[in-house]
């Protein structure tokens, strides 16, 4: 199954325009300490940036939103749910290369370890559709989450199914 790009063109002409307008000094709706709401932002363009991307956090935010996408891939699995399994495994990859961008150090154990083999492997076994191949697939996706966090010295952040839905999404 092809991935689609990370980013579309929307969001890259947005952040084009976002760009050019930082560009022209200070926007009016960081002047001030009015009702814009961005008073924290200061500084030169480079600095603002920065204080936005730090909003971003590293490695972490990225485990949260993946950890979110495990557990709902896990009840996908379970439920039968072959199309949002693959939703979501296509978002836990996507959610990691994105960080792997912001914190490239991450990059080399994510890489090997995860995204590939074991994120293709998935799509592929849930594409065949039969509930055991994709339990058998779940458990190594699972466990390459596990030998990612070791390689990365997390080993005391073990991953495994969910014991009850945080969701109310149900097939």
């Amino acid at each position: 199954m092809p991935r689609r790009p990370l980013v579309s063109a929307a969001v890259l002409a947005s952040a084009f325009l976002f760009l050019a307008a930082c560009d022209t000094g200070t926007p009016p709706a960081l002047e001030g300490s009015g009702a814009g709401g961005a008073e924290w932002i200061s500084g030169t363009v480079d600095e603002r940036f920065q204080q936005v991307g730090d909003q971003f956090a590293g490695f972490s935010s990225t485990m949260f939103e993946v950890a979110h996408r495990y557990r709902e891939l896990s009840w996908a699995v379970e439920d039968g749910n072959w199309e949002y399994a693959t939703y979501q495994t296509e978002k836990i990859a996507d959610a990691i290369e994105l960080g792997i961008i912001r914190r490239p150090a991450r990059g080399e154990s994510a890489e090997t370890l995860f995204l590939g083999s074991p994120v293709d492997e998935m799509l592929a076994a849930l594409e065949t559709g039969d509930a055991r191949t994709v339990s058998q697939e779940f458990q190594e996706f699972t466990a390459a989450c596990n030998q990612c966090h070791v390689a990365e010295d997390m080993a005391f952040v073990v991953v495994g199914p969910p014991e009850f839905r945080s969701t109310v999404v149900q097939p």
